[in-house]
């Protein structure tokens, strides 16, 4: 049995359920890894008495864990970005293994962090999908695949908005307002409703599985503050579900790289996935497809990616992500989102007036887009204004943004046209 000494940096969520999974099953750890965890140092910016350190010197100070030779291992906790980035740059530099659950890092610097040079590993198995071991299969179990989709669920406050607004017929205001109570969305939630939270994860597994650069920006980003509960309700009539989700796709053109809403059949496993959870659905070309769900975050099931990422580090500390390293790979070029292709779903807000639906349609054919399926319902008694709900089919994303303009144009279109993407996967 080795003792494995642990240097955290910061007290938050995160490591607080990693010292509460280290009290309450260290002794499994240890008769699974053989490696007994201690730790030896937490630094944060602030005490929090109500904390069981587990015995831990504490400081408020981040250089104490640098410079604390007697660790084998520092975690990166601490969230945000920039001193978060600092930390970890240091630690490497000075030849210290470092676990984080810090997505915004390495989705914005994973190229430099893993170097061609990097004498030891940086793992981050809880940056994505919590505690869904999504990158291990990527990295390890998957590895004699070749990969052509990974499409995922991978922020749970929008799942949780999502299924919210579908299963009670909340409205987004009132769903988002519920999950900020439960503790499933920051006081500031632009990161998560906003979509950039999932866009961050998907860079990470873009990068992993199609050996792209870890470069956020080319991931095309929107979010669900458009969607209501109107929409909720046409997708079920029609047979789909509306999910946030990250798509990266191997295509002929090149990969496609996009988080955003979209429909889901209802009888596809990724479109019942439903509250906090996450769920990532790979397809190979030798495993097909496989899908891993869970939940997403949460300071237990983060924790326990952290810890795996832990005893990993242990039992082999030189084995960080290189791949992504190699100045010899040629990287996949990343289409841009107007050069994708997919079916949409659009709800048009037009006055009730005859040849209203025949206006619309030969706008959509004059952009070469047929209709899949429409819905134009009679408007209550004291309404003048209807939706018209059209499913187009697969449709170059370039023209039918052109055509959605060119229908908000028409005298009887009244607002803004919702345009949904639709994912059959």
């Amino acid at each position: 049995m080795r003792e494995f000494r642990i240097g955290i940096a910061g007290l938050g969520t995160v490591a607080q359920g990693v010292l509460g999974i280290i009290a309450k099953n260290g002794s499994e750890i240890a008769h699974r890894s053989g490696v007994e965890l201690v730790v030896g140092r937490i630094a944060s910016r602030s005490a929090k008495p109500e904390v069981d350190l587990l015995g831990a010197e504490f400081s408020t100070n981040l250089d104490d864990l640098l410079q604390d030779e007697s660790l084998d291992v520092l975690l990166e906790l601490i969230g945000g970005e920039d001193v978060a980035h600092d930390f970890i740059r240091k630690a490497l530099d000075l030849g210290r293994p470092v676990v984080t659950a810090n997505k915004a890092v390495v989705a914005a610097h994973g190229d430099q962090l893993f170097g061609a040079n990097q004498p030891v590993s940086l793992r981050f198995e809880a940056a994505v999908a919590g505690a869904i071991p999504v990158i291990q299969a990527i990295r390890e179990s998957l590895v004699a695949n070749r990969f052509e989709h990974v499409v995922g669920i991978i922020n749970g406050t929008c799942n949780y908005i999502l299924t919210a607004m579908r299963d009670e017929g909340r409205s987004f205001e009132d769903a988002l307002s519920t999950a900020q109570e439960l503790g499933y969305a920051e006081a500031d939630p632009t990161f998560d409703v906003g979509g950039i939270d999932a866009a961050h994860k998907l860079t990470i597994l873009l990068a992993l599985a199609f050996d792209a650069s870890f470069d956020f920006s080319s991931v095309h980003v929107e979010g669900i503050t458009g969607i209501t509960a109107e929409d909720i309700s046409y997708a079920d009539e029609l047979g789909y579900r509306i999910k946030h989700v990250g798509i990266a796709r191997r295509t002929d053109k090149g990969l496609e790289a996009r988080a955003h809403p979209a429909l889901i059949p209802e009888d596809q496993l990724l479109a019942n996935v439903n509250g906090v959870l996450n769920a990532v659905l790979v397809k190979t070309d030798a495993a097909g497809n496989t899908l891993f769900s869970g939940p997403g975050a949460g300071s237990w099931a983060t924790g326990s990616a952290v810890l795996a990422d832990v005893v990993a580090t242990c039992q082999e500390p030189d084995a960080g992500v290189r791949q992504n390293s190699r100045s010899d790979v040629q990287r996949p070029a990343i289409l841009p989102v107007e050069e994708t292709t997919c079916a949409h779903y659009l709800r048009i807000p037009t006055r009730d007036e005859p040849g209203v639906f025949a206006s619309v349609a030969e706008t959509l054919s004059n952009h070469g887009i047929s209709i899949e399926a429409a819905i134009q319902k009679q408007p209550a008694t004291t309404q003048d204004i209807v939706s018209i709900v059209i499913v187009t089919q697969p449709v170059l994303e370039s023209e039918a943004a052109a055509a959605v303009r060119e229908v908000e144009q028409l005298d009887q279109v009244v607002g803004q046209v919702a345009r949904i993407r639709i994912e059959t996967l």
